[in-house]
């Protein structure tokens, strides 16, 4: 490795140069051995120095990247940033990214002789599951002494597949407001992963080695759902256990409380997790002790928890508690780019469990995939995955092995549905004027350019709202208002 001759005799005087062993001996023991990932290139861009941790990451060796200009042996823009370093001379803290698959906390820092950028250095701390979070313990699962179901975390970040902008600005987001208390609002379609991500926020927090429960708003009737959250004592109500029963929120002293489909939640339950929320106080049905549990509190919802408050279907203050940080996880449609990292994964985890070799899909499949809007999201593309491994013969999946609807993807295109009423709009458009206000032709005229832009953006509502000018969530305003959704 290369350092400025002032810096090796500085280092040669203070250590003292003994037995042969010199500064820059020791610097590149310390820079080879380090469990962090180091890269170092000229100011031209060139690699002069990178160590094994590093190399491993990017699954090849030292020898060759060094010599080799950064741009042409990485395509990863994470290290990529370095490049900026060189132009700017910014040093950048605290960057989130990842390469094949593995997320890393980076620090970007331009190396500076006699007031000059000369090269860049990026530190890369891994948060694979091995690894951990930096001085914080580990992130994977840590298994509490007692055993109770929902209380084991099996993901963490390394478990949300995506390196699109929007999933990476999302896992940044994330490894930044887990170390904290906050409570986090989950938001995404059906199939969207919600709660992978409230694990992985629990398994990058302070609080992984307690307990992760969950508790679907959705799946226990509303009479039993104020017994699950707060226990009961004995004799408290017919059928109860005898003994009584301790709630989850109890359960969850000391960790976080997952609270899946919370739109479905009774304005009662609503008003009396407020006041647990508030006050962290928790009494059982029929009991007087009051007793204290100290909880994280991360909800999920595929429903639009705006216009329920707006329609007085959730409570306004509820929501503003719970809405202290969000995490909205766009739909696969949204960030299509990341659908050949998932099918590879689903692929190596289905070649497991079946004990099968399949090695890909076939450029068809592949652009079917890439065509499909994917209304299930990522639970219908891992279920398209495993339907596949049913039915195939070889080691590629193909057409014949899609569900019937993708099959004639390719074949239906021209009778798309957004296509039909485009046409539809556009017949009738040539009687607008006729009894018509200007306020109707303007509406029918705004509906019809949306649709249009739809179609031509084939359903990717970012792109088409960048088309119109306007926001992603003014386009969303739009299509609820001409029941486009």
């Amino acid at each position: 490795m290369l350092y400025p001759e002032s810096t090796k005799d500085m280092l040669d005087n203070k250590i003292g140069v003994r037995d042969g062993y010199s500064a820059e001996i020791i610097l590149n023991t310390i820079f080879e051995n380090s469990s962090e990932g180091l890269l170092v290139i000229s100011e031209k861009g060139v690699i002069q120095q990178v160590n094994r941790a590093l190399a491993d990451s990017l699954k090849t060796s030292p020898d060759n990247l060094i010599g080799h200009r950064l741009v042409d042996v990485c395509r990863h823009n994470g290290l990529r940033r370095l490049l900026k370093i060189l132009k700017t001379g910014e040093p950048e803290i605290g960057k989130i990214s990842s390469v094949e698959g593995r997320s890393f906390i980076a620090d970007y820092l331009p190396i500076i002789i006699k007031q000059r950028v000369r090269g860049a250095l990026a530190k890369l701390t891994f948060l694979s599951s091995e690894q951990g979070l930096p001085g914080n313990g580990e992130v994977t699962r840590k298994k509490p002494s007692f055993k109770h179901k929902g209380f084991n975390v099996i993901y963490t970040v390394d478990s949300i597949i995506g390196n699109s902008p929007q999933m990476m600005d999302l896992k940044e987001t994330l490894l930044k407001v887990s170390p904290r208390n906050s409570n986090i609002l989950i938001t995404g379609e059906s199939g969207t992963g919600k709660e992978l991500f409230a694990q992985a926020v629990h398994a990058a927090s302070l609080r992984r080695s307690g307990p992760f429960i969950k508790i679907n708003c959705a799946a226990i009737p509303d009479t039993l759902l104020e017994s699950e959250f707060f226990g009961y004592e004995d004799g408290a109500f017919t059928g109860g256990k005898k003994g009584g029963q301790v709630g989850k929120l109890e359960l969850a002293n000391g960790g976080t409380v997952f609270l899946d489909e919370i739109g479905d939640l009774s304005f009662a339950l609503q008003a009396k997790l407020l006041r647990f929320i508030q006050e962290k106080e928790i009494q059982k049905l029929g009991g007087g002790e009051v007793k204290v549990s100290d909880v994280r509190v991360v909800v999920a919802t595929n429903v639009n928890l705006h216009h329920m408050v707006k329609y007085k279907k959730f409570r306004e203050d509820l929501f503003y508690r719970l809405n202290v940080v969000n995490l909205a996880i766009p739909p696969l449609r949204e960030r299509k780019e990341d659908i050949k990292d998932l099918v590879s994964h689903f692929i190596a985890k289905y070649n497991k469990l079946f004990g099968l070799t399949v090695t890909g899909v076939s450029p068809q499949v592949e652009n079917i995939f890439y065509k499909y809007s994917w209304p299930g999201n990522i639970r219908e593309l891992e279920n398209t995955i495993e339907r596949a491994f049913n039915v195939l013969e070889g080691n590629t999946i193909r057409k014949e092995h899609l569900p019937y609807h993708l099959i004639n993807l390719l074949n239906d295109e021209p009778a798309n549905q957004d296509k039909q009423e485009y046409e539809q709009f556009n017949e009738f458009s040539i009687k607008l004027s006729h009894g018509r206000t200007l306020a109707d032709v303007m509406s029918q005229a705004e509906k019809l350019v949306i649709l249009q832009t739809l179609m031509e953006s084939k359903g990717n509502k970012a792109k088409a709202a960048q088309v119109l000018g306007i926001s992603r969530p003014g386009l969303y305003k739009k299509l609820l208002k001409y029941n486009l959704t």
